[in-house]
């Protein structure tokens, strides 16, 4: 340990300019931490137990902590950025979901969870921290490698896009909501400016659900003016069998031969014309 790295883990207010310089949206690991002060992980940790005990740190949870601002109190413990907290807790993952299709517009169904597709591994599927909640869900390292970034802020965060996001609640009609809001948002994103199906049969692609093209090919159909290029998309990709136009609901529903599906969620009690 320097003379430096000394000094910086004895004065308190140098040791936070430090950490809030190599901050991440405020959140610094215990690894980080010791890179910062050019001091050993042991070191670290018992800098940063002196700091929340003083009220300056926020323990999220074991090596991760969230710097307060000075005059914040020991209560004001909420994080900023809800998005920035679950790249820290869950890395590699993205956000998607409900809370994506927040994100671009496509519902207005507001969610109190914040939507994480991770790698990472989960015990449970509803966490929360600093006030803010999650519902977790388990991804492929190769689902997770394909989505973008975006600004948020000074952070950047991965989020599926618009199509991804389509696409995986395709697959996972829960992924936001059920297929109700599912009906919502392709409804919403035929009618914008963003409208792209040939975007959206590739990230289609990208899921390789068999299921997907076929709830994708009935419901352009049924409600997207037939459009041409998804219905032949959907119609050379089906697979065989038959799944449920929403898997979460228990009832059957009538059979539709053509697309394989069992559709119990009658579009007519959405406000549709089926």
């Amino acid at each position: 340990m320097t003379g430096q790295a000394v000094a910086a883990t004895r004065d308190p207010k140098e040791t936070l300019r430090r950490l809030a310089r190599g901050s991440h949206a405020g959140l610094v690991t215990t690894e980080r931490s010791a890179e910062l002060l050019g001091v050993g992980a042991s070191v670290a940790s018992l800098t940063l137990g002196r700091l929340v005990r003083r009220g300056w740190l926020a323990r999220v949870r074991r090596g991760l902590y969230l710097i307060l601002p000075l005059e914040a109190g020991r209560e004001a413990t909420a994080i900023e950025d809800p998005w920035a907290l679950a790249r820290e807790l869950y890395s590699p993952c993205y956000i998607g979901g409900w809370t994506a299709a927040e994100h671009w517009g496509l519902s207005e169904q507001l969610f109190r969870a914040t939507f994480v597709v991770t790698c990472a591994n989960i015990r449970r599927a509803r966490e929360t921290f600093l006030g803010a909640e999650f519902h977790l869900t388990r991804g492929t390292e190769e689902r997770v490698a394909q989505v973008g970034q975006v600004w948020r802020g000074r952070e950047r965060v991965a989020v599926s896009d618009r199509e991804r996001t389509i696409a995986d609640a395709l697959a996972n009609p829960s992924w936001v909501g059920g297929v109700r809001h599912l009906v919502e948002i392709l409804r919403t994103y035929r009618e914008s400016k963003e409208w792209n199906p040939s975007r959206l049969i590739e990230r289609l692609d990208e899921i390789g659900s068999g299921a997907s093209f076929k709830r994708i090919g009935y419901l352009a159909e049924t409600i997207l003016e037939s459009d041409p290029l998804l219905v032949n998309e959907a119609l050379a990709r089906r697979t065989s069998g038959v799944v449920k136009l929403d898997p979460a609901i228990a009832v059957r529903g009538r059979i539709n031969t053509r697309w394989g599906l069992s559709v119990n969620v009658p579009l007519k009690r959405i406000g549709l014309d089926a």
